[in-house]
């Protein structure tokens, strides 16, 4: 199968995949931004220079950036923007971090130009806005969007459980958005002079409410009613563990390959205790789902620990990386290091199902040869498809020469790519972000465009 990435003991934490389709996204996403702003256009304000109209402008886009998050980390499923969750959930990290310096900024950009003109009157507002009643519920929220974006950015380092952690970051961000609410449209001079804007305020606020209300209450709610089945746990390298569920009868329940889910082990459909694994069989599998998992976090490292026969809740399937992007390619290169050999799995399953004729190439690297999984079945796929072939790499010295020694480099993706024109190969890579970032770098200087190129991450 195909784990999706834990290297702490939470669940991934960072996985995207781009592709040409995602990037047209990205449009549609600056345009939701601009919403608020361009709304104050028909408000007929007084111009207050240019200062104050930049900052204006920030400000509101800052505030629907921030209520978007609540969206783009909402798993959601459908719709051209937020169902695509492997941009949503790398664009919630990227956009946290950026919405905690405007947020920590925002008192002293306000302020600066009092404090240029005299340092004096600086302190006196300073001290007005800090002691003013009608500031309190912003300098809460100012206070706890700073702490809890600082603990976001340095959460690998913390001694929190990830359950732990993610139940504050809920609960913090949610008080942000209410404090946030009330501070912009008492304070903020749209929603004093103009009340039918604060409208839109609370409605963003609702809908905020709603999602969470679904995904921690409704979703739950839901899964909970139809469980699956853990069949089986085994260990299948050094260090990997297969894990395989079976879906209840009569649940609606697809996927395509490539794609993934988060899985709940721990008895209640409500606790927060969940992880994200590609799916690493294919659809012909079905009932049954299997799962390449490498022990990288103490989740992880406690697999052995589960009971064949226990109930598993399943949320999915998500992700966007599919064979659909090579249909119209000349070839097809897949590139797997470590964990990330998962959704490469179930990509080549998926292209052994249906009879694949085109040159098809596996990269599959690890430190050594005792951590490669399943190489019975991917050496029978060479003998079963047309033109297959694996192509191993190992870091440690290897005593098969036609192992690659060394890191899945621009030597080893040209051989697995072969001579002549690229530009209409399709390359899949997953695995360290290291490795992610070198491959593409090869596989473009090989003449692979990177519109072809489409990866996971194994962290966020």
């Amino acid at each position: 199968m195909a784990t999706r990435k834990l290297y702490w003991s939470s669940p991934q934490s960072g996985l995207y995949s781009l592709s040409a389709a995602m990037r047209k996204i990205k449009p549609r996403y600056w345009l939701l931004l601009a919403v608020p702003w361009l709304a104050t256009l028909a408000l007929h304000m007084d111009f207050k220079g240019w200062y104050s109209e930049l900052l204006s402008v920030a400000w509101l886009v800052g505030m629907a950036a921030f209520f978007i998050q609540f969206a783009l980390g909402g798993r959601i499923r459908k719709g051209s923007l937020f169902g695509n969750i492997d941009w949503s959930m790398s664009r919630h990290k990227q956009v946290g971090k950026l919405l905690g310096y405007l947020f920590f900024l925002h008192p002293f950009l306000i302020l600066a130009p009092r404090f240029l003109m005299s340092w004096d009157d600086g302190v006196t507002s300073l001290v007005s806005v800090l002691t003013a009643p009608s500031m309190l519920t912003g300098l809460i929220a100012w206070g706890l969007m700073l702490v809890f974006v600082l603990l976001a950015v340095f959460k690998r380092s913390l001694p929190l459980r990830y359950e732990t952690w993610r139940l504050l970051h809920l609960l913090a961000f949610a008080g942000v958005a209410v404090l946030a609410t009330l501070h912009v449209t008492s304070v903020g001079r749209h929603g004093q002079f103009q009340p039918l804007f604060n409208r839109f305020w609370w409605a963003l606020l609702a809908g905020v409410s709603a999602l969470m209300i679904y995904n921690h209450l409704i979703k739950p709610l839901r899964l909970k009613r139809k469980p699956f089945t853990l069949k089986s746990i085994e260990r299948v390298s050094r260090s990997d563990w297969q894990l395989t569920l079976e879906k209840p009868p009569q649940t609606d329940f697809d996927f395509a390959p490539g794609q993934f889910v988060w899985i709940n082990t721990s008895g209640s459909a409500f606790d927060m205790n969940d992880h994200p694994f590609s799916i690493a069989s294919c659809r012909k599998d079905l009932p049954q789902l299997s799962f390449i998992v490498r022990e990288l976090g103490d989740y992880t490292g406690k697999l052995g620990d589960l009971t064949p026969g226990q109930q598993v809740y399943v949320d999915g399937p998500y992700g966007s990386m599919s064979l659909a992007d090579s249909a119209r390619a000349d070839g097809i290169v897949l590139v797997a290091g470590g964990a990330g050999i998962g959704p490469m799995l179930s990509l080549l399953r998926g292209l052994a199902a249906r009879q694949e004729s085109r040159p098809v190439r596996l990269v599959y690297g690890n430190a050594s040869i005792d951590q490669m999984v399943l190489q019975e079945e991917i050496r029978a796929l060479e003998t079963q498809m047309a033109d297959f072939k694996q192509l191993l790499v190992c870091s440690e010295p290897q005593s098969d020469p036609a192992i690659h020694h060394g890191l899945i480099d621009r030597e080893v993706l040209e051989k697995a790519l072969g001579v002549g024109d690229n530009a209409n190969r399709v390359a899949y890579v997953c695995g360290p972000p290291a490795m992610v970032q070198a491959a593409k770098r090869h596989a473009r200087a090989l003449g692979v465009p990177g519109a072809q190129i489409h990866y996971e991450q194994l962290a966020f």
